[in-house]
């Protein structure tokens, strides 16, 4: 995670570097209250509510009245039902469920915990060297697999609880805080199958057997821009997010669908999303798709605030997408 707004900041006050030191309150792990505040896509025309072929599904302020410890969610994963999973670049996870209105637009978030990642001797992550994490991804038995920066690892979570256990990572030299930034599941290429993307750009395929191997295809951001999250959409496509942040312009980010880069070496966009500073926008730093009624793709998105109450929010947004052709499940995993 690289907050670039809050990094401008630090150059001139200590005091907006790491978490926000204003940040007072019970450092509280459990059931958490999740308040939701409804914004517009674009305030300056709250009608509006398409960006190309993508359909906004509603924009949500999240804030939790009940811990220090909600904020600087840097990934997600949604089920079908709308259960989803997020975690935090200071070592939380939260579960919960996305609540949907009668229209099908985003109204609030439900049922929701949060708790701090363990490490291997079963206490809290301490300190952020350990503990920023900036992945996560849910393996069909219930596995948690969580990506972390700064000390590089991909752990597995076991479902049935006990210590967490390291899985293979791209063997490349990575930045101190520039590392696997996106992580997803990648059942089209093999059921033990996860995709890896580096904050630089490059994407790679792992496997729980095998160490990771470079994709031959691959889809570089412009320069000075970041890869955030990727994730697998049902035919082998992917879906990559890239960031940029200036001072002067605000927030910029793509979402784009392209062609599956392990087997395609030149990829190719299908469907992009673009969002920028004037509309409603922050860090977004994860990414998932889910099905919805009559062919309808849903893209939800949650951004990062570091933690920096004053200056960022955690935004929940979600946008429709009705591909030209419908997407379908690609040939069995071997």
């Amino acid at each position: 995670m690289r907050g670039f707004a809050l990094a401008t900041l630090c150059a001139f006050s200590l005091a907006a570097c790491g978490r926000d030191a204003r940040a007072t309150g019970p450092e509280f792990e459990g059931p958490i209250r999740v308040l939701a505040e409804p914004l517009p896509l674009d305030p300056a025309d709250p009608k509006h509510d398409r960006i190309g072929v993508f359909k906004f599904a509603g924009a949500l302020h999240l804030t939790s009245p009940d811990t220090v410890l909600f904020g600087g969610f840097s990934d997600l994963k949604v089920s079908d039902r709308g259960d989803f999973v997020s975690e935090s670049d200071e070592g939380s996870l939260m579960r919960g469920h996305i609540e949907l209105g009668p229209d099908g637009r985003l109204k609030g978030v439900s049922h929701a915990t949060l708790v701090r990642l363990k490490g291997l001797d079963g206490k809290a992550l301490p300190g952020k060297f350990e503990a920023d994490s900036e992945g996560v991804a849910l393996w069909p038995n219930g596995d948690l697999m969580v990506s972390f920066e700064r000390d590089h690892r991909i752990w597995v979570y076991p479902a049935a609880g006990g210590p967490p256990h390291a899985v293979p990572k791209p063997d490349v030299a990575m930045p101190e805080n520039e590392g696997m930034e996106g992580l997803a599941l990648a059942p089209h290429e093999g059921p033990d199958a996860y995709w890896v993307g580096i904050e630089g750009g490059d994407i790679w395929i792992c496997r729980l057997s095998a160490a990771c191997q470079k994709t031959p295809g691959q889809f570089p951001p412009p320069i000075g821009w970041r890869l955030p999250a990727l994730f697998e959409m049902p035919n082998g496509d992917l879906v990559v997010e890239h960031h940029h942040w200036d001072p002067v312009t605000g927030t910029h980010l793509t979402v784009s669908i392209i062609d599956n880069p392990a087997s395609n070496p030149a990829p190719k966009v299908k469907a992009e999303l673009a969002l920028a500073t004037p509309l409603t926008v922050d860090n977004i730093e994860g990414v998932a798709v889910v099905p919805r009624p009559d062919g309808v793709w849903r893209l939800y998105l949650i951004s990062d605030d570091n933690f920096s109450k004053k200056n960022q929010r955690t935004l929940l947004m979600a946008f429709d997408w009705t591909p030209a052709q419908p997407v379908t499940p690609g040939p069995a995993a071997p």
